[in-house]
């Protein structure tokens, strides 16, 4: 009797707190249409509070006619509406349209198993199984809340945790207490008394938990309930029918028992099926794991990874695209998660630290230098992993205890890190922001991420040894332009050192003087020449007509102070040629010169000019030492490859290829060691107007 009377003082408790909890929410709770659902969770609790107050005295009352039926009914519908419109979110999208269409069938077929259960209550008067009927219906619906109840909490963003995990607490602890309630009533004929004792106080646990939550957020906004991109209600929803199926598997059987041996049997069934499952929805980590297993060998993938990769590739090299590759690889990366913005930290040297190189649509900027060492580098880098800033706050322990670093804080919208790697080095990273706080990693934007990473990462030290290799023909065209100069020079030096030599011996000579005066002359203008070349940054000068057969002559003028003296032997004054008239004459004398080295005092050093099918046609021949193909093919017009020592710089032959083939002809070279060498030049014909020279 005493435990009857606590049932009912229980039951009118739970009614007298869902009153003034209806009465809070009139005063101060919520507005528009989470509003009317909040009082409708409170008017339903109160109903239900009072109804079976007055039925407690009645041990199988509760479940054995419609009324009451019905009442149960309308609490947990009501509790099912405030969750489904919370999981809808705030444009009613974030529910798939499979689940929410599954839900109502649910809710259809409830209804018309409850409307056949009350026929036959009152056509057959068959309470028995009628009973049975009714305990299940509810319990399907109380497992339906649960699912729901365990939905929210994983879905829920981080704005507003506090009440919402009020919430969450106060709907799983009512669908709970109703659903081991129904599932003892379903299995048993009736509920123990005990068991209704903690129901009602679970229910009155439940309303002050809403009561509370509704004090921390005293005007709910839909806008902070749930990511539109929430997806994974499948894993919660076959838990939950799956607890409904091995109790209605076991019905038969436990009908057969008297009731005092089939509510023991009912109590191992809910430890074994429903605790577990309870456990793993309401569990992140057992959840999170479930999922990823679930997801991975029977549920199809959330993202077209053929179509991802194809934009990814898209966006990277698609020769259409206005941003430079930095930028580009930014926005690729930002729009898998559908993150606005984003920025770049890359290195500048090997072993220096990581600094902001670029940002895509924001204004936002840093000019912290993230150390290589840094804690965050390194657990990216160690674990090749994505930094969820939002994760990392709520559970610091699953990133083995990091701090939030204190340079992300000027970035209170920053959602992700997602490193860099390639080739086992961590190139960089990606600071990219938020769009929602509702959002929150799955396996597959881990997955998609980290593989974007790699393929960004790629493509950025391509871009980046590009830059590299840029620089370093930058570099090369200033040395190479330094390097013909200096030969140049070289040769004026020598000339005015031939001057300078013979100036003691035929000083008195006036021919000697105006040979000298000449020379000057002539390397004053070549001088001058060089410094227009510098200030240009051109090798070259300007090219024009030139008789081949007079600036072979001034190159043939300028080496005969050495010995052997070269000869001119045929030469076709009409021939002309469209070439720098100095730069061919320095090469001609160069060759000469080279040519006179190769050979002993008594030897010979001949030239020709003829015209050949089109051609200009020079050869310079000699009867010196030769050289043999391999040094012809590998080392003879190789820069800065010379064989005499210091006293050469190696380009001579180099130079006077590259301004032979620069003028559209051709260089050959002929020769046998110890029989001498031919030089061919060959150069197209111009016709022979005026020409300098």
């Amino acid at each position: 009797m005493s435990l009857v009377l606590n049932q009912s003082w229980s039951y009118w408790a739970t009614g007298v707190a869902y009153a003034l909890l209806l009465a809070y929410i009139l005063v101060a709770g919520g507005r528009g249409l989470l509003r009317w659902h909040l009082l409708a969770v409170a008017a339903a609790g109160m109903a239900w509070g009072g109804f079976l107050a007055e039925r407690a005295g009645q041990p199988f009352a509760p479940y054995l006619d419609p009324l009451a039926f019905l009442v149960e009914m309308a609490c947990l519908g009501s509790w099912f509406l405030l969750l489904n419109r919370l999981l809808r979110g705030p444009y009613r999208r974030s529910m798939p349209e499979l689940v929410r269409r599954g839900l109502v069938l649910l809710w259809l077929l409830l209804a018309v198993l409850g409307a056949l259960a009350c026929w036959n209550w009152y056509a057959r008067a068959d309470e028995g199984w009628t009973s049975g009927i009714f305990s299940g219906v509810v319990l399907a619906g109380a497992l339906a809340c649960l699912a729901l109840a365990a939905q929210l909490s994983r879905d829920a963003p981080v704005e507003g945790r506090p009440a919402l995990g009020m919430l969450v607490a106060a709907a799983a602890l009512a669908a709970g207490a109703q659903a081991v309630a129904m599932a003892l009533a379903m299995l048993g004929s009736y509920t123990p008394p005990e068991i209704q004792l903690a129901r009602a106080l679970a229910m009155t646990g439940a309303a002050v938990l809403l009561a509370r939550a509704v004090h921390l957020q005293p005007q709910w906004s839909l806008a902070i309930f749930v990511s539109p991109q929430a997806r994974s209600y499948l894993p919660r929803l076959m838990a939950m029918a799956g607890v409904l199926a091995i109790l209605l598997a076991v019905l038969p059987y436990s009908r057969s028992l008297e009731p005092g041996a089939a509510h023991p049997l009912g109590l191992l069934l809910i430890g074994l099926t429903g605790s577990p499952v309870v456990a793993l929805l309401f569990s992140q980590s057992l959840s999170a794991r479930a999922r990823v297993f679930l997801s991975k060998h029977f549920l199809p993938f959330r993202y077209d990874y053929r179509e991802e990769w194809l934009r990814l590739i898209d966006t990277l090299a698609s020769p259409d695209q206005p941003l430079p590759l930095p930028e580009r690889s930014i926005k690729a990366v930002a729009q898998i998660v559908g993150s606005p913005a984003g920025l770049l930290w890359m290195r500048r040297e090997a072993e220096g630290p990581f600094v902001c190189v670029a940002g895509w649509n924001t204004r936002m900027w840093s000019d912290e230098r993230v150390p290589a060492d840094s804690p965050v580098i390194s657990f990216m880098f160690e674990r090749q992993w994505i930094l969820d800033t939002a994760e990392l706050a709520r559970s610091p322990a699953m990133y083995n205890g990091l701090q939030r670093p204190a340079w992300l804080e000027q970035f209170p919208d920053a959602l992700l890190l997602v490193p860099l790697i390639s080739n086992q080095l961590l190139i960089g990273f990606m600071l990219l922001l938020q769009s929602s706080s509702a959002f929150r990693l799955t396996f597959e934007e881990i997955d998609l991420l980290r593989t974007s990473g790699r393929q960004v990462a790629a493509h950025l030290a391509q871009y980046e040894a590009d830059q590299r290799l840029a620089e370093a023909r930058q570099f090369e065209a200033f040395n190479r332009l330094t390097a013909f100069l200096m030969h140049d020079l070289k040769n004026l030096i020598a000339q005015q050192s031939l001057v300078v030599k013979n100036a003691a011996r035929h000083k008195g000579n006036p021919a000697f003087v105006e040979d000298a005066i000449a020379t000057i002359d002539n390397s004053v203008a070549r001088m001058s020449k060089l410094l227009q070349q510098l200030q240009s940054g051109e090798a070259g000068g300007r090219r024009s007509r030139v008789r081949i057969a007079s600036a072979l002559q001034d190159a043939v003028e300028r080496c005969r102070v050495r010995s052997p003296e070269p000869l001119i032997t045929e030469a076709d004054e009409r021939l002309h040629a469209q070439i720098d008239r100095d730069r061919f004459t320095m090469v001609a004398a160069h060759l000469i010169r080279n040519a006179q080295e190769a050979t002993g005092d008594q030897g010979r050093v001949e030239l020709r000019v003829i015209r050949s099918a089109g051609q200009v046609v020079i050869s310079i021949r000699d009867d010196g030492c030769g050289m043999d193909q391999e040094f012809i093919r590998t080392r003879l017009f190789r820069p800065f490859d010379s064989t005499k020592g210091s006293k050469g710089m190696g380009i001579g032959a180099y130079q006077a290829r590259s301004l032979v083939v620069d003028s559209g002809g051709t260089l050959d070279v002929e020769s046998e060691p110890g029989k001498g060498t031919c030089i061919t030049i060959r150069l197209p014909l111009a016709e022979p107007v005026e020409a300098q020279g």
